[in-house]
């Protein structure tokens, strides 16, 4: 078995092994759950990772507001000459403190990705949220690189807002997200020349869902469909870029097993 399978059954089966475990945990008030499913592609903030079916789930663990998750994904093929032509596998690690003030909620909390088989993209986020529980419910998010790479890819500095709303219609969960960005200057490893700019401030991106819970025994299955519109200006080359990769339209399709 390739080390990539072996960590993703890895991770499915420590998901599968907190059946076992969540009955007691939840007696002593802590709260342990997760999720598995496939997607058929890997799309971040716009960015194509993944252009091909993507498996991928998370775990947390939660007790009186605080939570810690751990996330993985398949993804792009890895530019390490030593691992040329497979697969980088993603591990983001999420720590967070959630809470509310009447319908007024808020989030603080950390999130570090990882990539094996490509250990210098490796970078970390700080990030804080407000939400109004309503018919049609507001957020706002904001992310900070806090510590980036050396390559420019993600730079300590850069800022990422969402602005989204959110609602439900005949059992159906609707969202939309408007998101905008703000780069960290770097002319070293973001270089503008000739008027081709792959690190262009503005409103980003568009992305709108709709999703269905259903219940099954003592799982839930979600399907979902997402929509990525890419919004920033288009560079010289008549391409729109986030994250120094070209973003096109795109539609993902997935459904997920939580528990």
């Amino acid at each position: 078995m390739s080390k990539q399978k072996l960590h993703i059954t890895i991770a499915i089966a420590s998901m599968m092994g907190l059946f076992a475990t969540t009955a007691t945990a939840e007696e002593s008030g802590l709260s342990i759950g997760g999720d598995i499913g496939m997607a058929s592609q890997y799309v971040w903030r716009g960015a194509m990772q993944k252009g091909t079916a993507a498996v991928q789930g998370d775990v947390s663990l939660s007790y009186d507001g605080f939570s810690t998750s751990a996330w993985f994904s398949n993804s792009y093929i890895s530019p390490d000459p030593q691992s040329a032509g497979k697969e980088v596998v993603e591990f983001d690690f999420t720590a967070d403190y959630s809470g509310s003030v009447g319908d007024l909620g808020y989030s603080v909390g950390g999130i570090y990705y990882t990539y094996m088989r490509d250990s210098n993209s490796n970078f970390g986020e700080v990030y804080g949220g407000i939400s109004y529980d309503a018919v049609v419910s507001p957020s706002l998010t904001v992310y900070y690189t806090a510590k980036g790479v050396t390559s420019g890819f993600y730079k300590t500095g850069d800022l990422w807002v969402d602005l989204g709303l959110s609602t439900s219609v005949a059992g159906f969960d609707i969202s939309g997200t408007a998101s905008y960005v703000k780069w960290k200057k770097d002319v070293t490893n973001r270089p503008t020349v000739a008027g081709f700019n792959q690190y262009k401030n503005g409103f980003s991106l568009v992305q709108l869902g709709i999703s269905k819970d259903i219940a099954v025994a003592d799982t839930t299955i979600t399907p979902s469909i997402t929509f990525y519109v890419p919004t920033i200006g288009k560079s010289s080359d008549g391409n729109r870029y986030i994250y120094a990769t070209k973003a096109t339209n795109e539609f993902v399709a997935s459904v997920n097993i939580a528990y």
